[in-house]
């Protein structure tokens, strides 16, 4: 069932909620000053998804065009609104917002544990190109791996 009704530009008046979404998706949450210096950065952008009936935002994505590529810097959403499509319907409109600029190539880095983004990256089309060991850190002090994973955009 999907949840979602509409992806829009997230907005200054979205930063504070998409700031507390990611700190429930990361140990290591972005403060609204954070998300605000990333999207003031030259070929920044965010967007959001809004919940169907209550037009709440449930989840955000967060990516950056540079030449002819675009990274996707984070993607989250809240959990009790995972597993309904908010993730993928996001991850789509950032390849389509990066298609609509040029963008050759989608890149990004994604825990190796996190088998659900994964799995949703890789139904995109992303395949693993890399590897940064230990780069995440955990709660309990512990690191983990990132996988990169990259795909081409038709264009």
């Amino acid at each position: 069932m999907e949840i979602t009704d509409n992806i829009e530009t997230l907005r200054e008046v979205d930063i504070e909620i998409v700031s507390k979404i990611h700190k429930a998706c990361f140990f290591e949450g972005w403060s609204p000053n954070v998300i605000r210096k990333i999207l003031n950065t030259s070929g920044a952008f965010g967007m959001v998804a809004r919940h169907q009936t209550s037009k709440s935002i449930i989840g955000f994505a967060i990516a950056r065009i540079a030449a002819d590529e675009c990274e996707l810097l984070s993607l989250g959403v809240a959990s009790e609104n995972r597993a309904n499509g908010a993730g993928g319907n996001l991850l789509s409109a950032v390849i389509i917002r990066a298609m609509a600029e040029r963008a050759r190539w989608l890149f990004l880095e994604v825990a190796e544990d996190n088998y659900v983004a994964l799995k949703l990256y890789a139904a995109q089309g992303l395949k693993r190109v890399g590897q940064r060991l230990n780069y995440y850190e955990n709660p309990d002090g512990s690191r983990t791996n990132a996988i990169t994973m990259r795909c081409t955009l038709p264009y």
